[in-house]
């Protein structure tokens, strides 16, 4: 499933606002007001509203600033799906940009939105297992991070194939030494770990 196409639980428009909202994302100041959940509308202005757009920028430019207590409200304001998918457009589309800044490429324009409405499909086999949100129970095998997007298995699908693309996934992950790749699985891991160190990502 593209960008532009309908989800589960946001349209193709949607989600474009959502990945716009990301890309033009920044930290906010020191000082700098920072509105309530409980007080932001959730109705679209245009597309997006003030609720998502303010969830999207956290997540987006301030993922250290986010707590649980915020992150059960604003799963409570959104609802599981939306907010999962939400997550799920932006933890695919900020890698990408950020190689693209980093190799000094321009920015991937997004396409047209296509039209639809979002199937609302809850999947089955999902149960609470200390995450934000609900993810995958029933059989699961294998680790966290995996499941982490469960409750949107499409875009979840998504994030792993960019994981297995821009780090490891497959027979790769668990292989030590890698012969077919640019980079051996040490450089990965010194680039992992610096790029985690540097986020305060400590998973």
């Amino acid at each position: 499933m593209g960008l532009s196409c309908p989800g589960a639980w946001w349209t193709g428009e949607e989600r474009l606002a959502i990945a716009e909202v990301a890309r033009g994302a920044h930290p906010r100041t020191l000082g700098e007001p920072v509105p309530p959940l409980s007080d932001l509308d959730d109705q679209p202005d245009p597309a997006l509203s003030p609720l998502a757009t303010e969830v999207a920028h956290r997540v987006a430019a301030e993922a250290g600033r986010i707590t649980p207590d915020w992150a059960q409200q604003a799963v409570e304001l959104l609802g599981p799906g939306r907010y999962t998918e939400l997550v799920a457009v932006i933890v695919v589309l900020m890698p990408v940009d950020l190689l693209c800044v980093l190799l000094d490429r321009p920015l991937q324009a997004f396409p047209a939105a296509e039209p639809g409405e979002p199937s609302r499909i809850v999947p089955a086999g999902l149960g609470e297992g200390g995450a934000f949100v609900p993810w995958k129970v029933d059989g699961w095998v294998g680790p966290n991070v995996a499941r982490a997007l469960s409750y949107v298995p499409t875009d979840n699908k998504t994030r792993m194939d960019l994981v297995a693309s821009m780090y490891a996934g497959g027979e790769d992950f668990v292989s030590l030494v890698w012969e077919h790749r640019a980079l051996a699985r040490p450089q990965v891991e010194l680039l992992a770990a610096r790029t985690s160190a540097l986020n305060e990502c400590f998973y």
